[in-house]
Order: C-alpha cells, then sequence, then structure tokens
C-alpha cells in the first residue's frame, strides 16, 4: 500500500508537472524533451546491463556477501564506459534529439542509474517502503524545479535541471537507509552478480522497448508536437497501471527469499494467483474510463491533445496485458530463473522491433500503439507458459471477472451522467470522483475476496465490510 500511494503521489506530481511544460513549452519543444527522454532510458540499458536486478535479487536472498559495494564498483565502471561512448558520438545524436543535449543527457544518466541502483538495494534489503518513497521525492522534487525554471522563462533546460536535482534528492535520501555489509565484496560476489545479470539485462531491454520504441520509432515517422500527444496518452495509460506494478515491487524480496530458503512450493504458487486477481484493480476501471471520457481529459493538457484519443485506449488496453504479463515474468525472476524470461524477452523485443518499424511506417502512430500491443499480449502468453513448467498456476478468473462487472456498473453511471450534464473539465472529474465510488462499492459487494482483503488491511473494524 505503501509502494501504490507513493506511486499514485508520484504519478500526479508528474501529471501537474506535464500540464505546465506542454501548455508552456509547447507541442514541439516539449517533444523534444519526450525524445530526450526516450534516448536516456535505451543508454541507460547500456549503462546497467542488468546490474540493477541482479543487485536486488542477491542482496534478497538469505546469503553472505557485499554485493551492496560490488553493485556500486560495478555500476560505476559501466557509467565510465558508457558516457565515454555517448561523449564521442555526441555529433550524432545532438542530430537525432534535434538539439545539442548530449552534455546533459551524460549528467541525466548518471543520477538516473544511481536512484535505480540505491532503489534496487533498498527493495533487495526488503526496505520496498523505503524504495517506494523515494519515487514521489524524486517526482515531486523534479516537477517543482521544473516548473519554476519553466515558468521563469528558462524553457527547456529547466525541463532537464529539473530532472537532474530531482534525482540527486532521491539519491541522498535512500543512501542514509542503506545498510553495507561490514566484509569486502570478494570475486565470488561479482561473479554471482554477472551470472544473474548476462539474462537479466534483456529483462530492461524489453521493459525500455514496452515503454518507449514506439517512441524512438515515431521519431523518425512523424513530427515531435504528434509524439508530445502519444507521450501524454502513454503516460495516463501507465497512471492507471500502477497498482499492479506496485505488487510486483512488494513481491519479489518476499518471493526470492520464499526460493532460496524452501524452493517453490504453494506458498509462492498463491503469491502469484494474488498478484494475478489485484493486477487489474485500478487499470480495468481506467480502461472503461477513459473510453467514456478520455476525449476530454486529453483536453487538460492543451485543446490539440484529444487527437489522441483513441491512441489512449489501445495503450491502456496494452499496459492492461503487459501488467499480467509482468507478474509472470516477476515470479520467474523471483524464483531465480532468469533463463526463463530471457526467452520470453528475446521473442518480445524481436517482435516489437520489427512490428514498430513496419506498422508505425504505414499507418503512424497507430501502427505504433498496435505493436505495442500486439507485443504485449505475446509476450503474457508466453510467460503463462514458462511459469506453468515451474509451479502450479491458478489463473483467478472469477476475481478478474469480477472486476470487470464492477466496472461495467461504473460505466453505466458515468455515461448517464455524460448525457445527462455538459462535457466541460470539472463535470468529467466530478464524474470520474462518482465513477470510483461506484466502482468500489460495487466490488465490494461482488466479490468477499475483496471485502477481506481490504478488511484486513484497515487500521479499524469496519462491520460493514465483514466478508460473510
Amino acid at each position: 500500500m505503501v509502494n501504490f500511494i507513493s506511486r499514485l503521489v508520484m504519478s500526479f506530481s508528474g501529471f501537474a508537472a506535464t500540464v505546465v511544460l506542454t501548455r508552456t513549452l509547447g507541442q514541439e519543444q516539449y517533444g523534444t524533451y519526450v525524445v530526450v527522454l526516450s534516448v536516456l532510458a535505451w543508454v541507460a540499458i547500456a549503462g546497467n546491463l542488468g546490474l540493477t536486478p541482479a543487485v536486488r535479487k542477491r542482496v534478497s536472498e538469505a546469503t553472505d556477501g557485499n554485493f551492496v559495494v560490488s553493485g556500486i564498483l560495478a555500476q560505476l565502471g559501466l557509467y565510465a564506459i558508457v558516457a565515454a561512448g555517448l561523449w564521442l558520438a555526441r555529433p550524432y545524436l545532438n542530430s537525432f534529439m534535434e538539439i545539442e543535449a548530449t552534455g546533459i543527457l551524460i549528467a541525466m544518466l548518471g543520477v538516473s542509474l544511481g536512484v535505480n541502483l540505491v532503489q534496487a538495494i533498498l527493495q533487495g534489503q526488503h526496505l520496498v517502503h523505503v524504495s517506494s518513497v523515494l519515487a514521489p521525492i524524486q517526482w515531486t522534487s523534479r516537477s517543482i524545479v521544473q516548473v519554476a525554471l519553466v515558468l521563469s522563462g528558462a524553457g527547456i533546460a529547466g525541463a532537464f535541471a529539473g530532472y537532474i536535482v530531482g534525482a540527486i534528492v532521491a539519491i541522498a535520501i535512500g543512501l542514509y537507509f542503506v545498510s553495507v555489509p561490514a566484509m569486502r565484496p570478494t570475486r565470488e560476489d561479482f561473479h554471482r552478480l554477472r551470472s544473474y545479470a548476462q539474462f537479466s539485462w534483456l529483462a530492461s531491454v524489453k521493459g525500455r522497448t514496452f515503454l518507449s520504441m514506439d517512441t524512438v520509432i515515431l521519431a523518425v515517422f512523424i513530427s515531435n508536437s504528434l509524439i508530445a500527444v502519444y507521450e501524454v496518452a502513454w503516460n495516463l495509460a501507465s497512471l492507471f497501471a500502477i497498482f499492479g506494478s506496485s505488487i510486483s515491487r512488494t513481491l519479489f524480496p518476499e518471493i526470492s527469499k520464499i526460493s532460496s530458503e524452501d524452493g517453490v512450493d504453494g506458498n509462492i504458487s498463491g503469491l502469484l494467483r494474488v498478484s494475478l486477481a489485484y493486477t487489474g484493480l485500478f487499470i480495468i476501471p481506467g480502461l472503461v474510463g477513459a473510453a467514456l471520457v478520455g476525449d476530454t481529459v486529453l483536453t487538460v493538457y492543451g485543446p490539440d491533445f484529444d487527437v489522441g484519443y483513441y491512441i489512449l485506449l489501445v495503450l491502456t488496453f496494452a499496459r492492461l496485458l503487459y501488467g499480467y504479463q509482468g507478474q509472470f515474468m516477476n515470479t520467474i525472476d523471483a524464483v531465480d530463473r532468469p533463463d526463463l524470461t530471457f526467452r520470453v524477452n528475446a521473442v518480445f523485443v524481436a517482435v516489437n522491433l520489427v512490428l514498430n518499424v513496419l506498422l508505425t511506417w504505414q499507418y503512424g502512430w497507430y501502427g505504433a500503439a498496435t505493436a505495442t500491443t500486439t507485443s504485449a499480449a505475446l509476450g503474457l502468453g508466453l510467460g503463462y507458459y514458462y511459469a506453468t513448467t515451474i509451479m502450479d498456476v491458478t489463473i483467478p478468473f472469477s476475481e478478474i471477472g469480477k472486476q470487470w462487472l464492477a466496472a461495467g456498473a461504473m460505466a453505466a453511471v458515468v455515461l448517464a451522467g455524460r448525457v445527462a450534464i455538459d462535457d466541460s473539465i470539472p463535470a468529467v472529474v466530478l464524474l470520474v470522483g462518482v465513477g470510483a465510488l461506484v466502482y468500489f462499492a460495487a466490488l465490494l459487494t461482488l466479490s468477499r475476496e475483496f471485502r477481506t482483503t481490504v478488511e484486513d488491511n484497515l487500521p479499524i473494524a469496519v462491520p460493514v465490510l465483514g466478508s460473510e
């Protein structure tokens, strides 16, 4: 819950900052900022090479070794190599990004890798709640600085500066909570990190492929102004998916510890079932709500952003599929079988790349969104298959179906409200609030499991929520 609330705060602070940036910088400059961030995300993979998930896994296990210091040393070495390569390639990078920003890109890469490593260490040390709080701290700090500098006339440079400042603040706070083992790192520590990272690096490629391969390919075929609309639609779709992501982050160290001590057993299968049951808790009504009021919500970013309505729907559905896929992959990785996720990731990346190039070339941003969705569906199928080879998998169809039924009840109320009142932003905000209340009330009525979960996690007893 701490992770979810933290990511929710992070998303809304980012939402507010994005509205200011799109309206102040304009679609063209904001699109340039998005392209730079997409390039950053890809070079960050080269600067990490699977090290972050390897550190998280090894630190979370009940074993000896100083994977904190060995992880930091390995990260510094990788960063130095990639930074040098970026500097040598700066003429080509600046040309692609359409801005002289390679030096800024290198600085952003350093702080980005630092934040990810600190969070991985904290998660491995079973401090997921502390790691989770770093995200809203980073994003809120970033947003405050960005808004202040952009409104003061700093332009896109203010957006870059805010990114760096936010990450530095998060790193400083996170390091305070990191526990460093007293022993010196050994060659065996580096070997164990490498043995996991040699498979997990492709997971980073796969994740980044899903998140921004379409943006990079779109930069070749369409204008930065349309990329800005696409990115806004993607951010809204991602907002609905944060609860599923919170489940993955929370369960990974717990599953990892259980598997290292007792092997793959029924407890792990039960945790996988729970993760699947609640992955769609927010994104299912989010998809239905986007279909009903998404066009008006997009106009918050500017009057021309509503052209991304259908893109929003396709990307939200892609996020739903990817969320379920993520639970299978997270569990397989946690039980120390990165070789299996490597196979899924290899197929995912290859298919996503080919489809993005072909479909974007032929159909523009609709092709890019379709490529992302198709890849997510394929990855979901493969993730399920490989999970069944190492454990008993139970799909909670009943709980997922009840979430869809509750979303249907919400849709009826929201649709009636939209017909009865105007399409202004305040009216839509009201409908969103009413729809959320209807959804959760319907789900509490339909699902005994959900009632029990809510009751078990409330600080006080609420008789009306009794599961009987």
